[in-house]
This record gives structure tokens, C-alpha cells and sequence, in this order.
């Protein structure tokens, strides 16, 4: 029995996968390093050690990287997208659908007949789907001189595909996107972004203007707002209530 162990980041988990795979074979088992169980028998092997930087994740999704024959770069995205789900044995279905992918010299989405294939980018879409519902709900606050600050609680691990986003729209100010969820932060610095710890506690006060300016934002929300036609149903529809204690607006007044 062979357990795979690696340190939780994609990046690590490719490199313990890697060497199977171009074997075209398949670990017993995949795991956490803060995981750990005590196993009896199970032979295990450990990914290099690797830095967490989101930089060298995102390079697993360049084919160049490993040279997996039959893996495109469509293929790495999707099994990129589809492990921050944090799925329930996320790992082994990427291994399966990446073994798969060898095997079928680079065709294998278009195999959806095969539930390897459609787990894998049903996950994938579920991820970018609420990435890019997060690029209108996210809303950020100011809690010092050119800072500012951002809390979500995304069912997915979304902040290394949501930060991008912002580092472009947002590249003159130092901002903090907080996923409260995972207790990870996204931190730009105007010269480059990173992913750190961050406790769910640690809510930074707003500034002093930074009050009057969402009451300014409330009160303009209110005035638009046609009281004969509001719609709670259709309201939670395109914005589910789970995310409406971030939203400055208060849907449903």
C-alpha cells in the first residue's frame, strides 16, 4: 500500500504525482502533511520540499513544467480549478483525471462520458463560477492611508484565482482580501501579491470616513430601490444570502 503525502498545495501534489504518472500508475492513497494518521503497513512517500507561494502553484498549469505527454494546458487549468474546490478526495480524482488525460493523448475532455472527466470540471466550474460571482460581491472597505480591506467567506479556496483580478484593477492601492472561511488572507503591497495566514478574528477597524461613505453608498442603495418590485426570491437567486453579511448594501431592505 503506497501513500502519497505532500504539504496541501498544488504544487506539491504534482510533484509527488508526477513520477507515477509517467509510469501510468496510480498511488493506494493521497494525504495531507496535517492530515497525518498512523498507517500500518503503508509504505509513504513525500513531496521536495516546496515553497506554498501561489507563484509555483500557478506554474503546474503550464504543460512546459512536467512535460506529461497528452496533458494540455486546458487540462492542468481544469484540475488546477477543480483542487481548490477542497473536495472530499480532491486529490486522487485530479491523479485519475490526469492519468487519464496521458492516456488519451490530449482528447480527454472530451470525454464526458467518463466520470473522471466530468468530476473534475464540474468541480472546475463550480470554482470559477463563484470566482467570478466574487468579482461583483466583494467589497472593500478602508482601514488606513491608501489600504484597504475585503472580507469573504467563499465555499471554495478562491483567493489564488480571485487576487489576479484585483492586482490589475486595483494596482495603486494596498488592499487585504481576508477569506474568513480558511483563515488565508491575499495581501498586495503595490509591488506584488502573496497568500498568508490570517485568523478569522482579525477584523481591522474602518476608517473614520470610511462610516460615512457606506452610509452615503446604503442611502443611494435605498433611493433606487422600487419597494412595490422587491423580490427577495429573485434577490437570493443571483446573490445567495450566505454572502449578503459582506455586501455594504444590505440586500433585502
Amino acid at each position: 500500500m503506497n501513500i502519497l503525502r505532500y504539504d496541501g498545495s498544488f504544487y506539491s501534489l504534482i510533484c509527488v504525482l508526477v513520477p507515477w504518472l509517467r509510469q501510468r500508475y496510480l498511488p493506494d492513497g493521497i494525504a495531507r502533511e496535517n492530515a497525518r494518521q498512523p498507517l500500518l503497513f503503508a509504505g509513504e512517500e513525500t513531496a521536495p520540499a516546496s515553497s506554498t507561494d501561489l507563484a509555483l502553484a500557478c506554474s503546474a498549469c503550464d504543460p512546459q513544467v512536467f512535460r506529461l505527454p497528452g496533458v494540455s494546458r486546458e487540462t492542468w487549468q481544469n484540475a488546477w480549478h477543480a483542487f481548490l474546490s477542497e473536495a472530499p478526495g480532491i486529490e486522487m480524482a485530479v491523479a485519475r483525471y490526469l492519468l487519464l488525460a496521458i492516456e488519451k493523448q490530449g482528447r480527454v475532455d472530451s470525454f464526458m462520458a467518463d466520470e473522471r472527466v466530468r468530476l473534475i470540471q464540474r468541480l472546475a466550474k463550480k470554482v470559477t463560477f463563484e470566482r467570478h460571482r466574487f468579482l461583483g460581491l466583494l467589497r472593500f472597505r478602508s482601514i488606513g492611508d491608501n489600504l484597504y480591506y475585503a472580507s469573504i467567506k467563499p465555499d471554495h479556496f478562491i483567493l489564488p484565482i480571485l487576487a489576479p483580478f484585483f492586482v490589475e484593477r486595483f494596482a495603486d492601492q494596498r488592499w487585504i482580501i481576508h477569506d474568513r472561511r480558511r483563515e488565508m488572507a491575499a495581501v498586495y503591497d503595490l509591488r506584488a501579491w502573496t497568500i498568508t495566514e490570517r485568523a478569522a478574528t482579525d477584523l481591522p477597524a474602518a476608517s473614520p470616513k470610511e462610516d460615512s461613505t457606506q452610509k452615503l453608498w446604503q442611502c443611494f442603495f435605498d433611493s433606487i430601490a422600487v419597494r412595490e418590485r422587491l423580490n427577495l426570491a429573485l434577490q437570493q437567486k443571483f446573490i445567495p444570502k450566505k454572502y449578503w453579511s459582506d455586501l455594504t448594501e444590505l440586500p433585502g431592505r
